[in-house]
Formats: structure tokens, C-alpha cells, sequence
């Protein structure tokens, strides 16, 4: 099966980049989501404080990775040429992100990419680094991440179950707030422990 859709920018940093990727979940943490999709640019409500966290990101070093569940696009209710034109607006809003992956699939699917699995994370850091995270078994123990300063943001347990499974700090918002919920806590280095499947 298709694994996720991927832009990649990986734009010149203007500070080193530390190894370390930003996971970030878009609807609920970026923008305001809603329960009949974003179907097109003009419905993306970036949420206040938004693009500045995602420039506290970049000013600590972090790669940026955008992974987002689309279902919609499965369903037939919208192209491939709509997420990019969505991501691409998004982009003028926050600035711009390394790497963009989209799950178009439903649950129904069985697919690997929609989170709570992890693998468009894993694709994001392929991109990204030149290597993914191998480890099986990640619903018994939370894996070694890559780098020890990964994390991901999200508004939903799936998001956290994807973080969790690559091993990263786990960050969860409320979605009418937004990464300006958290981002104080990352650039303080909290733990990002907001997850435990197996507690």
C-alpha cells in the first residue's frame, strides 16, 4: 500500500541544526481543526502563537516534520493537489517546515503511516537524517530515540502513540490552544512525558 504523501523543503537554518526533529501534529496544534476536515486553504485558521513557537523551534536548532492524518483524501473527497495547496498556505503562515508528510488513509486501511503508528515520523526522519528507527515491539517499552531531544506535539492520543513509538518526548495540547500551550515547557527543557501506554 502507498505509504504517506511527502513534501521536503529542508530549508537553509540560520542557526546549526542540533539532530534533533520536531514532530508536530498540524490540525489542533498549528490551526484550529474541525470535524468535516480542512477542505482547502481558504478554511486554515492558524492558531495564535503558532508561528512564533515554530521559530522558538528553529532558534533551539530543531528540524521541523508536519504529520498529519488526512483520511479525506481516501474517502474521495478531495486530491492530492488540495493537501499541498493546504500545506502550502500553512507554510506562509508559520514559515517554512522540512517536511510535510500526509496519511491519506482510513483506519480500514491497515496501513503503517497513520498514526498512532509510526510511520510517517519514521519517513520524516529518513528524510531528514538518512535513517528511521527499527524497533518492533514499541508497545511493550518506549524505545531509545534517535536523538534524545525529539519530540513530538499533538492534540490526540494517536499523535502521542506515534511519539512514543520512535521514542520521543511526548507533548500533548489542548486543541483550541495549540504548540503555544507548550512550547515554554520545550524551551525549558521539560521531559515531555504527557503519554504512557504501557503505565
Amino acid at each position: 500500500m502507498k505509504g504517506p504523501i511527502t513534501e521536503v523543503n529542508l530549508p537553509e537554518m540560520d542557526v546549526e541544526w542540533n539532530g534533533a526533529i520536531a514532530y508536530l501534529d498540524r490540525d489542533g496544534v498549528l490551526n484550529y481543526g474541525s470535524p468535516n476536515y480542512i477542505n482547502s486553504p481558504d478554511e486554515l485558521e492558524i492558531i495564535p502563537g503558532a508561528k512564533e513557537a515554530v521559530t522558538a523551534l528553529r532558534g533551539l536548532g530543531y528540524r521541523i516534520a508536519i504529520t498529519t492524518n488526512q483520511s479525506a483524501i481516501m474517502r474521495g473527497l478531495w486530491g492530492e493537489e488540495t493537501i499541498h495547496a493546504i500545506h502550502a498556505k500553512l507554510q506562509d503562515e508559520v514559515g517554512t517546515i522540512d517536511v510535510l508528510a500526509t496519511c491519506p488513509h482510513r483506519n480500514r486501511d491497515r496501513c503503517r503511516c497513520r498514526k498512532p503508528h509510526p510511520g510517517m515520523l519514521n519517513r520524516a526522519s529518513e528524510l531528514i537524517r538518512g535513517e528511521y528507527h527499527k524497533t518492533l515491539d514499541w508497545w511493550k517499552d518506549k524505545p531509545e530515540p534517535i536523538h534524545p531531544l525529539d519530540l513530538m506535539v499533538g492534540d490526540r492520543n494517536s499523535d502521542m502513540g506515534a511519539g512514543w513509538a520512535v521514542g520521543a518526548r511526548l507533548f500533548k495540547v489542548n486543541e483550541n490552544i495549540g504548540i503555544r500551550g507548550v512550547i515554554d515547557r520545550i524551551i525549558n527543557g521539560d521531559p515531555g512525558d504527557d503519554f504512557n501506554p504501557v503505565g
